[in-house]
């Protein structure tokens, strides 16, 4: 029972498991429609023997790397690192985006974090670490052998052992989570997250979002991050109701699958960033809604992004004539270095709740927290509405970064009357102690619910370019677009060829879309007199011109380009489905392992997922993804389909493999987004979703690539790198557009 001495999540859980343990706590929906559940007893059970394990694995010296795709099996491992007092790095699996680049942060990862065990799903740890057995690697401990030959999970847990496990349980001061940020660049950062910074936090969120035990959720965010682990795998259990999950990817193909799921479970509370508002909005345009009853639908938080007051709209109009209500909206902010929330509000209406820059108001403080505006550079607070970086203190903030790593203490933090508050980077203004959210102290860019850092934009533009000096400044256009400014070296070069090389660059390495370069004499970008370059200052003198230089604007992809695209699709298909790391354009589905059975297969996920019709005679006579680029064109064509249709459901459905700065969704990553048409895209804390296995085997038919107008699906880059939750609210204005709750 929960111990008043040492309260926990943990206590929570072993409270109800006695209290309630046949109630259902989690639910999986797989993308065929079976559902997967669990009780609290059988949660319990299952944690507690996995917990042993890594308690004789860790001695609770060192924290355990979580590697499960989507499902209830990575619940079981957050719930076992808890018991055993361990605490618990999630990562994202590789159905996440490229193998090799997923590989390459994981690897980063287990370097930093210092696991001592990896607490993983075989299929998933075969593709990144196959010298997992290695001496000198952390000990490989897998549920099924933690389940090896003990008793069904509804007789309850070993009694000796769950006593055992209490009586040296994790302190509230103890790490709980560690939270790696899941940007492209370098040094990983790991927030800290104490059991006692989950438990504020989440009775903060319980209070906004009010709560109770009748209420009901459903979530397709990415769980390895704060909004869907700590927002929908926790906060649940503290609340005691049930939770039923989805895999993001299942979200990206079909996204009227969780509006399905409000209605058919009578929803009370779910939520996302604000591209999957659009997404939802779009798809509904040529949906059958008849059924559909959303009226149950009490709370819709809207994070991670910039709150569009034209998404709140449309939205609310499409989905008003099935019972949603405009004032369900609830826009928040927050990041992962406060845990998740900072501040949140239901939404007045079309009228109100946005300023004169169009910025959502994101609402006030959670409560035992306090929220200031300073002047970033002299460190003293600026007057009501004026502008100034948020900085935060209480409960839910994090103590820093493992093993120290990631921003200096001096930059992380700063003192106020003698308080210690969390310096975010964001800038924002309070008026009346509502908070909106107007930009980015640091110079990160947002695309479809991807984090890019500009220098991250930067590098990929310039390094081993020839075409271009070392300079260059990356900040959002006034329509939220990135711009990429870059000093050209010599003479005579063309122009246009030089903006796609370019941007193709900065696609391949990010996975961000620039929209216009502009190519500027030397010693034009303005730098520092410590000589770093001046972002926000190189965008003030490109929006008034002065900056100088030509700018060339991106231009409606070429056919030959369009193919590219869908051929991109395909390839990623062609691997997840025969379960290789990937597959070339030119490769035969014979020489990657396939036969007939995946030919079909491979028909029956592009059809679902493009929702066109894809013979499997095509596949099977195609002898690789660039001829069925071809054939598959050719049949849409005589089917009367548009090619632009083609094109916007392939950049729906293609995701980002590389922008996960993230994720930094994700963060997902986590949870990621959605492009206009002429758009090329890629996703969030998404990427090239492969799919996942349910619970832990191959990807499922259903499973496999996820979209780019969607993205990272759960990412979330903060401030000072952790995944954002950010719930802004701007409605036009790059890179102070934003409103967190990253």
């Amino acid at each position: 029972m929960p111990s008043p001495a040492r309260p926990t999540l943990v206590h929570t859980l072993v409270g109800h498991a006695a209290t309630r343990g046949g109630q259902t706590a989690y639910e999986y929906l797989h993308d065929d429609g079976r559902v997967d559940s669990l009780t609290y007893q059988e949660l319990l059970t299952r944690a507690t023997r996995a917990a042993r394990h890594l308690r004789a694995d860790t001695g609770q010296k060192g924290p355990a790397l979580l590697l499960y795709p989507p499902g209830l099996d990575f619940v079981v491992a957050v719930w076992a690192c808890f018991l055993a007092g361990v605490p618990a790095v999630p990562a994202y699996p590789p159905i996440f985006g490229s193998t090799a680049r997923i590989a390459a942060r994981f690897t980063r990862m287990l370097e930093d974090s210092r696991a001592a065990t990896l607490l993983a799903d075989p299929a998933l740890l075969g593709l990144l670490t196959p010298d997992a057995d290695a001496d000198d690697g952390p000990r490989v401990l897998t549920l099924d052998a933690a389940d090896a030959g003990a008793p069904p999970a509804d007789t309850g847990p070993d009694s000796d052992a769950l006593a055992d496990l209490l009586r040296t349980a994790a302190a509230p001061a103890d790490p709980a989570l560690i939270q790696y940020t899941s940007g492209s660049t370098g040094q990983p950062k790991g927030v800290v997250l104490e059991h006692r910074n989950l438990l504020a936090n989440i009775r903060a969120i319980t209070e906004v979002f009010q709560l109770d035990e009748t209420a009901r959720v459903v979530s397709w965010l990415p769980p390895y991050h704060d909004m869907g682990l700590i927002g929908f795998i926790l906060t649940p259990v503290h609340g005691a109701f049930p939770v039923r999950l989805m895999s993001p990817v299942h979200f990206l193909k079909n996204p009227l699958a969780w509006i399905r799921q409000i209605s058919e479970l009578g929803i009370t509370h779910t939520g996302g960033p604000n591209f999957a508002y659009d997404l939802c909005d779009r798809r509904a345009a040529t949906a059958d809604l008849g059924g559909l009853d959303l009226s149950t639908w009490r709370l819709a938080f809207n994070g991670a992004e910039p709150v569009r007051p034209a998404t709140l709209h449309r939205f609310a109009d499409r989905f008003a004539p099935h019972g949603f209500r405009p004032e369900a909206f609830l826009p928040c902010y927050g990041l992962a270095e406060a845990t998740l929330i900072v501040t949140g509000h239901h939404w007045p209406g079309h009228d109100t709740g946005v300023d004169e820059d169009g910025r959502v108001d994101c609402g006030p403080v959670i409560d035992g927290h306090t929220l200031a505006l300073v002047d970033p550079d002299t460190g003293v607070p600026v007057a009501d509405g004026a502008e100034g970086e948020i900085w935060i203190s209480g409960p839910s903030i994090s103590d820093g970064y493992w093993n120290a790593t990631g921003t200096s203490d001096g930059e992380l933090f700063g003192d106020l009357g003698g308080t210690r508050h969390l310096r975010t980077g964001d800038l924002g203004r309070l008026r009346a102690g509502h908070l909106t959210v107007t930009g980015r102290r640091k110079d990160v860019l947002i695309q479809n619910g991807v984090n890019h850092h500009a220098h991250d934009l930067c590098s990929a533009a310039t390094e081993n370019n020839p075409a271009v000096r070392p300079t260059a400044a990356a900040f959002s256009g006034p329509d939220d677009e990135i711009v990429l400014a870059v000093e050209v070296a010599g003479h005579n070069h063309d122009r246009a060829a030089l903006a796609s090389d370019i941007r193709t660059r900065v696609l391949d390495s990010t996975g961000a879309r620039v929209h216009t370069v502009v190519l500027c004499p030397p010693r034009s970008i303005p730098r520092t007199t410590s000589g770093k370059i001046q972002h926000s200052l190189a965008r003030a003198r490109h929006l008034d011109g002065t900056l100088g230089g030509t700018a060339v604007t991106a231009t409606p992809p070429t056919a030959a380009e369009d193919a590219e695209l869908l051929t991109r699709l395909l390839s990623t298909v062609f691997a997840a489905v025969c379960q290789v790391p990937s597959c070339g354009p030119d490769q035969t589905l014979a020489a990657i392992g396939g036969d007939s059975l995946r030919a079909a297969e491979i028909a029956a996920v592009l059809e679902d997922a493009l929702t066109l019709p894809v013979p499997v005679e095509d596949v099977l006579r195609a002898r690789s993804p660039r001829e069925l680029t071809a054939r598959l064109t050719q049949h849409w064509a005589g089917r009367g389909v548009p090619r632009t249709d083609v094109l916007e459901r392939v950049r729906t459905l293609t995701t980002r493999e590389r922008a996960d700065d993230p994720p930094e969704p994700v963060d997902p990553p986590a949870p990621g987004i959605a492009p206009e048409p002429g758009d090329t895209p890629e996703p969030a804390d998404a990427p090239a979703q492969g799919g996942a296995p349910a619970q832990g085997g191959a990807p499922a038919p259903g499973d496999v690539a996820a979209p780019a107008d969607a993205p990272a699906v759960d990412g979330h880059d903060d401030a000072h790198g952790g995944d954002d939750v950010r719930g802004h609210g701007a409605a036009r204005g790059g890179d102070d557009a934003e409103g967190h709750v990253r």
